[in-house]
């Protein structure tokens, strides 16, 4: 249904899902189970024997994601953003929480139990050790487990009051804490402490085991190397000594005691509003399918498809829809059209021909799209490559030879600067230039080709994998594609930290914003600046915010407040105008049809017209 007033028009939720995060089987003194899927805001509580489904929102209208959670004693456990949350699924409510204000971000990173029943967890970004005691309700934080890492990915306590945690991801860690005299100490030497994740988990039979070798936070259940912990100590043992872990599966199916009962879950997806569980001792199997109520998922970047539709995925889960324009109708195509889509989101698209390029989150993906057939699975889109060295893209350009897409973006966890792709399109090869061949410890989030052929990228300082920061100001440079050698850089804007957009006129200059909203011209040739303002008044960067209008020759900027227009002339450079501050904050964009301006704005798609 399109809600519409004189200047803006509203088209509804592309996508109407959310994404499970986390998950465990709780049971109760009378061994009745309930399955719990936390996500975004809410939990889902399922009854396994007659498929009874109910739907239980966060405290305190809490709308941000869980990542952990842990089940005991018929309770559920779970934290999200800076609340500590206890759920009895059996009352259908929570039946404790808590805002803990101690510097962290995210509350419940892992979960952990001791022997009497008080329930730890870990925090980010500072690795805090945390614990709720069931009969006080009181909580007591222990403070920061490792002073440079952000991930305590695992948790586990043993018998002897230890506690262990698993860190990472630029340099790995296992940290032993004893809970009563405070004393901490890492297991891992410095010299071992490179790029992975120590992980800890607590075995059926009581004791704490473990390895280093978690190459990222989803790989943890394979080693050369297993260790045995107790006393704040660890020995090696073979794999055949191991016990059983009480969490099964891994990344966000992963669900804790889902052995322990009659019914065991195969695969959950609320985005797909399914369950498969197998019971046991009959092997029957069982599908469930339920409903809740959703927001949306928010929308990720849009494309103008060479079809003259508009394209775009949703962000966790990623699910890829379409909208047609003369129409006003969406399809949603769903996130199982998408080979290893999961629940990430194509970040950047670039256009040749017939031909869509995608490039996505997580793990660097690469998804040609031919939008002149059918979308069918593993056929259309095609997954051509994944590169963890892009392991978040940002940007993405085809070339004016129209054989190659230019494509680039952060690296995966614990990882420093990221690469940049060249993708040839006929061949589906993809060449690799490094940072350290472009902007050392630096990655390239926004690009343009000027009118030579050559590449100017703008940076990022940024490293979202958990890496350390090594630079302090982002950049723009000048690369020559085919030989692969930048010919100039330089720092634009004094404490920039990113070059977000990039925009090239045809008279070769450069329009970009930085993180912090500084529109800025130059001249990339000669490293002057031209103008520059601050716009951070107007709202804040979007993805792809720059449209150009070339019947009207002007430069569209979106920020999160206001639509902006740059009129182009050889002459002189011109000071962006307000066209319209936005009823709907914009979230990611944009696309410009028909003098109209196409963007996201949370889960809605919204478009707003650029004359009165």
């Amino acid at each position: 249904m399109h809600k519409a007033n004189s200047h803006f028009t509203d088209y509804g939720i592309p996508v109407s899902a959310e994404e499970e995060r986390t998950a465990a089987m709780c049971i109760n003194v009378d061994r009745e189970i309930r399955f719990v899927i936390a996500a975004k805001g809410f939990v889902l509580i399922i009854n396994p024997e007659n498929g009874y489904s109910k739907q239980v929102f966060f405290p305190d209208n809490n709308l941000e994601y869980p990542f952990s959670s842990f089940s005991s004693n018929g309770l559920f456990y779970t934290g999200a953003g800076t609340m500590f949350m206890v759920l009895d699924p059996f009352l259908e409510r929570f039946v404790y929480y808590r805002v803990i204000k101690n510097g962290e971000e995210i509350l419940g990173f892992s979960f952990g139990e001791d022997k009497v029943g008080n329930i730890y967890f870990t925090s980010y970004p500072h690795c805090h050790l945390l614990c709720y005691h069931p009969k006080t309700k009181e909580i007591v934080d222990f403070g920061s487990m490792d002073s440079s890492e952000k991930y305590p990915g695992s948790l586990a306590i043993d018998q002897m009051g230890w506690a262990y945690i698993g860190i990472g991801t630029e340099n790995k860690n296992i940290v032993a804490f004893h809970l009563e005299k405070g004393y901490k100490k890492n297991l891992i030497l410095d010299l071992q402490r490179q790029k992975g994740a120590g992980y800890v988990y607590l075995g059926e039979d009581g004791k704490v085991y473990g390895h280093t070798d978690a190459s990222d936070l989803k790989d943890v259940n394979y080693s050369l190397r297993w260790m045995k912990f107790s006393d704040g100590e660890f020995q090696y043992i073979d794999s055949n000594e191991l016990s059983p872990s009480s969490f099964s599966g891994t990344g966000f199916q992963k669900i804790h005691r889902n052995l322990e009962t009659n019914y065991q879950v195969i695969l959950y997806s609320l985005s797909e509003r399914i369950i498969r569980m197998i019971h046991k001792e009959t092997g029957e199997s069982k599908t469930i399918t339920f409903t809740y109520f959703s927001d949306g998922a928010i929308l990720s970047t849009l494309c103008f498809g060479p079809d003259g539709h508009i394209y775009g995925t949703s962000m966790h889960p990623l699910q890829f829809f379409r909208f047609d324009i003369s129409t006003g109708k969406t399809t949603n195509f769903g996130g199982q059209i998408i080979e290893k889509g999961g629940g990430g989101n194509i970040c950047a698209y670039a256009s040749n021909g017939s031909l869509l390029i995608g490039v996505a989150y997580a793990g660097g993906k690469l998804y040609v799209f031919d939008t002149s057939k059918a979308f069918i699975y593993k056929d259309n889109p095609k997954l051509v490559l994944q590169e963890e060295k892009i392991h978040r893209p940002r940007c993405a350009i085809a070339l004016s030879d129209r054989q190659h897409i230019i494509w680039g973006g952060f690296p995966g966890y614990g990882m420093v600067g990221g690469a940049l792709g060249i993708y040839h399109i006929e061949t589906e090869k993809n060449q690799l230039i490094t940072h350290e061949n472009v902007v050392v410890n630096q990655s390239t989030v926004s690009l343009a080709e000027l009118s030579s052929g050559e590449i100017l990228g703008g940076t990022s300082i940024e490293t979202p994998g958990g890496a350390q920061l090594r630079e302090k100001e982002g950049c723009l440079y000048v690369l020559d594609w085919k030989s692969k050698v930048v010919k100039h850089k330089f720092t634009p804007i004094k404490g920039a930290r990113e070059i977000s957009l990039i925009y090239v006129d045809s008279f070769d200059r450069a329009h970009c914003l930085t993180d912090q909203s500084v529109y800025f011209v130059c001249n990339p040739y000669q490293q002057e600046i031209l103008y520059q303002q601050d716009l951070s008044s107007w709202g804040n960067v979007i993805r792809e915010g720059f449209v150009y209008d070339i019947t009207s020759k002007t430069l569209f900027c979106l920020l999160s407040k206001t639509l902006l227009k740059i009129e182009i002339s050889k002459e002189k450079v011109y000071e962006p105008k307000v066209v319209q501050r936005l009823v709907r904050e914009a979230s990611s964009g944009i696309v410009f049809f028909n003098k109209q301006i196409f963007y996201g704005s949370g889960s809605h798609l919204f478009s707003i017209q650029t004359e009165k």
